[in-house]
């Protein structure tokens, strides 16, 4: 029996190849370290977007925490009894205080009140109604406010309801309320309420269309009308024995920085008082130093450098998170300019930095210093320009000028310098351009004197500043979140690019080995064929 040998196998071709398996072999090599590279990259691009994510959480919080501190000095107003209400206006100037109050008068409107209307829609007639105001003595005479204008109300063809003369009335501004009462089932009356003060009464004369009448029912040109209800009134009262009026029971302009309400006419003097609560203060403090305390921990924590025991942190060596927190800190030990003539610091109210970086409040050196100079504490929490005479007013007419001490310098030719710069003149008013002082407005009162400005940017409204730069869409943390969500396109797009490249590759290694296997086929023909040529020629030896 003849035996034949298979030469291919023999030479290990065409036999037991799994192609499948090589070509998947071949794919992952070429793609795995690539793969590996853009991943890697872009997890570390994910966790630093999260690390810069964190950061901005952290100020969105810090500018919450901080926010709290806006004007509070510790002032804290009170009154004895019911008289008077009290609420500090202006943080900036406001002081400790303590007046007796005796309230005679409390401030009215006038109230003229037109009834017997049975529905909204009524008609009240056409024409105009002519308002004045002024003041109605006791003879009944009217006196015309000279401050005031004269409005007239004009009621047009379909205009004539109770609900339109309402409406008209409104729309003139004039500091006249006018309303709707419902007084009965069917019964309705239109209230006419004038702003407070008894120069402020209104004089109503009527002028009607003849084919509608009906507007003189709302004319009021005596004081003997019985449709007023509310007598017009100023707020009168005492403050320390002196007789003080005042039209409006809102009252801005009598104890510095503090709004004064009158409420009740009252049967005794009461006492009125502001003074410095080294609680609050100490509270506003404590605030500062936590809310910086919390942010700089995170930048540090997310920017450290490890060591052979920890980690580096996230964002280690990151350039920009290190300069944030190189500001931070340069604020907590930066001196606060343009309150006195020396600047303040944190540490003059018992702030110290720790060995690792953070502050401590010190509370006893706290009490201490408020209690010995309240008024500075406002330069970590109010803003203000203050000017050490009263004959000179500062305010602002453009830009906030740079915070600091001015020395201002009038001449006796009434012209003027701001330190050593010349002023122009305009009147009263000194202003001053291409200088740090620049926006700064000084108004002269006679006698104006040489003084000193202080112009101060409290470390509130610093740290503010700095914290709404940061969030800010145009901000380098905004813009460098937007950078880096943007490399993670770029890397999705590359691994993309990468599983086309590959299903390419995968795609000619199938080619190759099919071309081979096709090889392979013909050479296990000719392999056949040369066996059934030995074949043949052994059978032919034999014979």
């Amino acid at each position: 029996m003849s035996v034949s040998v298979d030469y291919l196998s023999a030479l290990n071709v065409g036999r037991g190849l799994q192609t499948t398996e090589i070509i998947d072999a071949l794919v992952e090599a070429e793609r795995a370290p690539r793969a590996s590279q853009i991943t890697s990259a872009k997890e570390k691009r994910n966790v630093e977007i999260s690390s810069l994510s964190q950061i901005k959480k952290g100020f969105e919080a810090f500018q919450t925490g901080i926010a709290t501190l806006d004007k509070v000095t510790g002032l804290s107003v009170a009154s004895s009894g019911s008289g008077m209400a009290l609420e500090v206006s202006d943080a900036r100037v406001a002081k400790n205080f303590s007046h007796a109050i005796d309230v005679n008068t409390v401030a009215a409107g006038q109230t003229l009140v037109f009834g017997n209307y049975s529905s909204e829609t009524a008609s009240t007639g056409t024409g105009s109604l002519a308002f004045s105001f002024g003041t109605w003595g006791s003879d009944g005479n009217f006196s015309a406010n000279s401050s005031r204008t004269a409005q007239t109300v004009t009621i047009a063809s379909g205009g004539g309801t109770l609900a339109g003369l309402r409406d008209a009335i409104n729309t003139k501004n004039m500091d006249v309320t006018a309303s709707i009462l419902k007084t009965g089932a069917s019964s309705y009356s239109l209230v006419l309420k004038a702003r407070e003060g008894a120069a402020h009464a209104m004089r109503i004369a009527a002028t009607e269309d003849s084919s509608a009448a009906g507007l003189a029912n709302f004319a009021y040109t005596s004081v003997s009308n019985s449709v007023q209800t509310v007598v017009a009134a100023d707020a009168s009262f005492t403050m320390d024995g002196v007789t003080v009026t005042r039209e409006r029971n809102e009252i801005t302009d009598l104890v510095d920085g503090v709004k004064l309400t009158v409420k009740a006419t009252t049967s005794a003097a009461e006492t009125i008082s502001g003074s410095y609560n080294t609680a609050v203060a100490q509270a506003a403090m404590q605030t500062i130093v936590d809310q910086i305390n919390t942010i700089s921990t995170s930048l540090r924590d997310l920017s450290k450098r490890g060591n052979a025991t920890t980690d580096d942190g996230p964002l280690a060596g990151d350039a920009y998170v290190n300069q944030l927190r190189r500001q931070l800190r340069n604020y907590s030990t930066t001196q606060i300019k343009g309150f006195q003539d020396t600047p303040v610091y944190l540490t003059d109210f018992g702030v110290a930095t720790q060995r690792d970086g953070s502050l401590k409040l010190n509370t006893t050196k706290f009490a201490a210093a408020y209690a010995a100079n309240p008024d500075s504490f406002a330069a970590l929490t109010t803003s203000r320009i203050t000017s050490g005479s009263k004959l000179v007013t500062p305010t602002v007419s453009g830009t906030y000028p740079k915070e600091g001490v001015y020395t201002f310098d009038i001449a006796s030719d009434n012209s003027a310098t701001l330190n050593g710069s010349a002023m122009t003149v305009s009147g009263s008013d000194y202003t001053i351009a291409n200088n740090d002082a620049g926006g700064l407005k000084l108004t002269i009162n006679s006698g104006g004197t040489d003084t000193k400005i202080y112009v101060g940017k409290s470390l509130f409204e610093t740290l503010s500043g700095f914290t709404t730069g940061i969030l800010a869409s145009s901000g380098d943390l905004q813009q460098k979140i937007t950078s880096y969500n943007k490399d993670i396109t770029e890397y999705d797009t590359k691994l993309t690019n990468l599983d086309e490249r590959i299903k390419s590759l995968r795609l000619r290694h199938e080619a190759d080995f099919a071309a081979m296997n096709a090889a392979v086929a013909s050479l296990n023909e000719t392999e056949k064929a040369l066996d059934n040529m030995m074949e043949a020629w052994k059978a032919s030896l034999q014979n």
